[in-house]
């Protein structure tokens, strides 16, 4: 596997960059947004996603007018991330779940919160059957004996770039990290590249073949293809949309090309996002959003020490248009039911 050497977002540029809000400076009544007491996620999940909703109209300008930019506008990396959120407290006492499921010790929900209200300037919260049994928060650590498996339980191999279940008809738009402890040793990144960096690097005639549907995406690991299968998933295009600034579909891991001249084109995108690549450690409190039209996503290697206070994420999915995926969803909740084989 080919080890990447990444490059991270320079602190230097929070607040001022595109790409980076600061809410480290938020007033007593903003903090109070994300930690006075509410429902229930998990319990009273629609009542929980009102509220916040109705919480979020109430963030300060700046916050609320850079997700607008992002969702309306984008930006040529794909991703926004906001500096310094609220986080539980007493978080530092509560353990990282050891199998990555729901937590039995964290009895408060500012994490979620926080998560639930940036989501809502994007879109709507929805969850999928087959991840985390469907929790619309999903915790993310590392995972006894998953090691080296190419999922979010994954540690000490590299995450290989990758579009949110680019096999899925229902695929987020956004996907939203929140980071509630880095690893130990401080050396995690999330790395992403978008295709608005990478496309200048990619010849017309691989192009032209991208834009074609050449190619067989692999259904994820954790939605049951446990031997990690390639090309076991629907064919479609790597670029759909504007020629001059198309949409992506692709992952590194699971999708192959069907024709030796696609096969060339798939292996220049790879080149090329491996050229353009950024990434950023997160650390308690920062929120990640990733553009998941036009933004890979994926993860270096790291070490994890099994203690109780291992890397510690939750991630939450955003649509757009939750009418979409009503045919595999039940009335009234944002569980995405589609079966695959």
């Amino acid at each position: 596997m080919q080890h990447l050497h990444a490059r991270s977002v320079s602190p230097g540029m929070q607040g001022v960059d595109c790409r980076s809000v600061d809410c480290r400076s938020f007033d007593e009544a903003t903090m109070d947004l994300f930690l006075a007491p509410g429902t229930n996620p998990y319990i009273d999940t629609e009542e929980f996603l009102f509220d916040c909703e109705m919480r979020a109209d109430e963030m300060p300008r700046f916050v609320r007018r850079a997700l607008l930019e992002f969702q309306v506008r984008a930006n040529p990396d794909g991703i926004l991330l906001l500096r310094g959120l609220p986080i539980d407290p007493g978080l530092y006492h509560v353990h990282t779940p050891p199998n990555a499921q729901r937590s039995e010790e964290k009895k408060t929900y500012v994490s979620e919160r926080c998560l639930a209200m940036i989501g809502s300037r994007l879109g709507h919260l929805v969850s999928y059957i087959q991840e985390k049994n469907g929790d619309l928060f999903q915790n993310l650590a590392p995972v006894k004996e998953q090691e080296q498996i190419q999922s979010s339980g994954g540690s000490k191999t590299r995450l290989q770039f990758h579009r949110e279940t680019v096999f899925h008809p229902y695929a987020p738009e956004y996907l939203l990290l929140f980071c509630l402890r880095p690893d130990h040793d401080r050396r995690a990144e999330t790395t992403y590249a978008s295709i608005t960096h990478a496309l200048p690097l990619i010849s017309e005639q691989h192009r032209e073949l991208l834009f074609q549907p050449l190619y067989q995406t692999g259904i994820d690991y954790s939605f049951g293809n446990l031997h990690t299968v390639k090309g076991n998933g629907p064919v479609l295009p790597v670029l759909h949309g504007n020629r001059n600034d198309p949409f992506l579909n692709y992952d590194e891991d699971l999708m192959e090309a069907i024709t030796p001249d696609a096969k060339a084109a798939l292996e220049a995108l790879q080149a090329a996002i491996s050229s353009v690549y950024q990434s950023v450690k997160l650390d308690t409190g920062d929120l990640l959003c990733i553009d998941n039209r036009r933004t890979v996503h994926g993860r270096s290697s790291f070490t994890p020490r099994y203690d109780g206070f291992d890397r510690w994420l939750q991630r939450s999915f955003v649509v757009r248009d939750l009418g979409k995926s009503a045919v595999d969803r039940n009335p009234g909740e944002r569980v995405i039911r589609t079966a695959f084989s």
